[in-house]
């Protein structure tokens, strides 16, 4: 599997109908703090995926509504690939042809089982791709009661982060076809994700480090830099929007960040990050998922300690 001019050049910029819908389409706003599937997603992450409706349940099924040139049904079934999961997160992919694009989603629904997010990308074709991501509360929510004391209004959240990055090697499904005209595959992204949010002043912030890029195999093909969000504001359900920039370089947005939170006393989080790491070049991007329990209760991720 050879990769494409194009997909080496990116490598080389940055070395240095079961289940419940994913939330719903908008331009922000809030989805209501009792929970459920009525959460609003930004378009500034949600980009061009109309629905995507995930059911956990055994292996998993994935149904995708992609604005887009994706599948003849309106709404394709996505097939499971559990070669391609990262730790918490289920993969699935979908290609109708070897001459048509190639999708890889990636998505998770929490420990506690009031959180679900995802993403999912095409690896590009004629110079243009598809994509987006998707997060929603499946369970209540409340707010913490902000007190004195340590972790009581204030709170850390950790774990893997899992990204779709584009474009990627030629499919090769169709050997025949010119390298001009072949899909790419999307690869996959991964790295240590730390979100710190204060409900006393409703604000958040995070970011992602180790992050890495992988082959279909799990092999390191390079590290790529550190990527953060500055402090922004949490609404009054437990949402948020914002810019992400490199880690180090401030005032430089190179995309965006929608999440939410979910369970009894703010207990998770969740939500996608859609960053274009080159200015100027519109055909690298990264969708990426994080979806996180908090650092002081039940299945806490190991970077948590010591606090």
């Amino acid at each position: 599997m050879a990769f494409t001019k194009s997909a080496l050049w990116a490598l080389i910029l940055l070395a240095g109908c079961s289940g419940n819908p994913i939330g719903t389409a908008g331009g922000g706003g809030g989805g209501g703090g009792g929970g459920g599937t009525t959460d609003i997603v930004p378009e500034e992450v949600s980009k061009n995926l109309r629905a995507i409706t995930y059911d956990p349940t055994g292996a998993g099924t994935l149904k995708v509504n992609m604005d887009g040139l994706t599948a003849s049904p309106l709404v394709a079934t996505f097939v499971r690939a559990p070669k391609l999961d990262i730790a918490g997160y289920r993969a699935f992919t979908y290609q109708e042809t070897g001459l048509q694009r190639s999708h890889l989603a990636l998505v998770s629904e929490n420990a506690r089982g009031n959180l679900e997010a995802g993403v999912v990308a095409d690896g590009g074709q004629f110079n243009r791709h598809f994509g987006g991501g998707r997060f929603a509360r499946v369970d209540t929510f409340s707010r913490p009661t902000v007190r004195q004391g340590v972790e009581t209004g204030q709170f850390s959240y950790a774990g893997t982060y899992a990204g779709v990055f584009l474009p990627g090697p030629n499919s090769d499904t169709s050997p025949q076809l010119p390298d001009g005209l072949q899909p790419n595959v999307p690869l996959r992204t991964q790295g240590d994700v730390l979100i710190n949010a204060n409900f006393a002043n409703d604000l958040v912030n995070g970011g992602v480090e180790n992050r890495v890029l992988l082959d279909d195999k799990g092999a390191v093909l390079t590290a790529l830099d550190g990527i953060t969000f500055p402090a922004t504001a949490i609404d009054s359900d437990g949402q948020f929007l914002g810019d992400v920039e490199f880690q180090g370089k401030p005032d430089t947005a190179i995309g965006s960040v929608g999440g939410i939170f979910g369970g009894i006393g703010a207990s998770d989080v969740a939500g996608v990050i859609v960053i274009n790491p080159i200015s100027g070049n519109n055909g690298i991007w990264e969708y990426g998922v994080f979806n996180l329990p908090r650092c002081d209760l039940a299945g806490a991720s190991p970077i948590c300690a010591p606090r």
